[in-house]
C-alpha cells in the first residue's frame, strides 16, 4: 500500500508531529488516525484530532473516542507540539468529514465537497462541487461554474457536504414522502 498523499493544510509541521505521536496510540486501539486540525473556537486553540474504525466496521464510538483521548493527552504532554494553550478534542470525523489526503478524494468520488485553498486559484479560495478524481496531484471537481483542477497541495481544508434537507423530494422539487 502506498503512502497517502496529504493535503496543504495536513503537510503543516505541527500537524505532522501530533499524527506521529497519535498514530501509533490510534492504531494500538485498532482504530484508523482520520487526520488533525488546529482551529480557532472563540480565544481558545482546538486541537481536533479525529478518528474512525476500518472500511468494514461500524463507525467510532463515543467508548473510543474516551479511549483514546486519555492517552493521547498524556502523550502530547510529553511531546509538547504546541506552544500556547489548548483543549483537545478526540472525534468522529462525523457527516462532515473532513478530507485529509489523496485517498480521502478518492473514496468519495461522485459526493459533494467544499474546499478553501491556502492560496487563490483562477481568483478565488473557496470550491464546491462534485469529486470527479484524483489524478497525480490534483482533484478534478465539477461546480457549478464548470469544470476545475484543483492541486493537492494547494487545499488547505476540505470537507464533505452533507445533504440535510432529507425530506425533499429530489426528483419532483417537493418535499414529503416520496411515492
Amino acid at each position: 500500500m502506498t503512502e497517502p498523499v496529504l493535503i496543504g493544510g495536513a503537510l503543516q509541521p505541527l500537524h505532522a508531529r501530533v499524527r506521529a505521536v497519535a498514530m501509533p496510540i490510534v492504531a494500538g486501539l485498532e482504530l484508523t488516525l482520520v487526520g488533525v486540525e488546529l482551529l480557532q473556537e472563540g480565544h481558545r486553540s482546538v486541537l481536533w484530532v479525529y478518528i474512525d474504525r476500518p472500511e468494514d466496521a461500524d463507525g467510532v464510538t463515543i467508548d473510543d473516542c474516551a479511549r483514546v483521548s486519555p492517552e493521547l493527552s498524556a502523550a502530547l504532554d510529553v511531546d509538547d507540539p504546541l506552544p500556547e494553550r489548548y483543549e483537545l478534542r478526540v472525534s468522529s470525523p462525523g457527516v462532515d468529514r473532513p478530507l485529509m489526503s489523496d485517498g480521502d478524494f478518492r473514496r468519495h468520488v461522485g459526493q459533494e465537497v467544499a474546499i478553501q485553498l491556502l492560496s487563490p486559484l483562477a481568483g478565488r479560495r473557496k470550491f464546491t462541487g462534485e469529486v470527479q478524481g484524483v489524478e497525480a496531484d490534483q482533484v478534478a471537481l465539477r461546480c457549478a461554474d464548470g469544470e476545475h483542477s484543483v492541486p493537492l497541495a494547494t487545499i488547505q481544508r476540505a470537507r464533505l457536504k452533507f445533504d440535510f434537507d432529507i425530506g425533499k423530494n429530489k426528483v419532483a422539487g417537493k418535499r414529503g414522502r416520496q411515492r
